[in-house]
């Protein structure tokens, strides 16, 4: 695969999981504005960066290209299971939300590889 086929797929992944995540915030303000999918796509990532170990492969390539930038922070292990159990408390809020600015960073980065490809 060609550098800009990769970051072309990287970015879709990136854009995929930044989506749910920003609709999982928004549901903690507002309930309803989150899908099932979107749920189980942001809780994914984040037990994905507690553990390294999932059967997502998206999952596994987003958390892998954060890791450097949001470090292996134990508080992810209690996000998790807030997001599992869809009660977000202002800790959780806070963490996911450095998590989404990450998430757009890592985007814009990417699109930056292609455009510049």
């Amino acid at each position: 695969m060609s550098a800009i086929g990769f970051d072309s797929c990287f970015y879709a992944r990136l854009d995929e999981f930044s989506r749910s995540l920003n609709h999982v915030l928004l549901a903690a303000e507002a309930p309803g504005l989150a899908t099932e999918e979107d749920w189980k796509l942001a809780t994914e990532l984040v037990r994905t960066l507690v553990t390294q170990d999932t059967s997502l492969l998206a999952a596994s390539s987003v958390a892998a290209s954060l890791t450097g930038v949001l470090g292996q922070k134990p508080v992810w292990a209690g996000v998790a299971e807030a997001l599992a159990a869809r009660k977000l408390d202002q800790t959780a809020r806070r963490e996911l939300g450095a998590l989404a600015w990450s998430l757009d960073d890592e985007r814009t980065a990417v699109l930056a590889r292609m455009r510049n490809a």
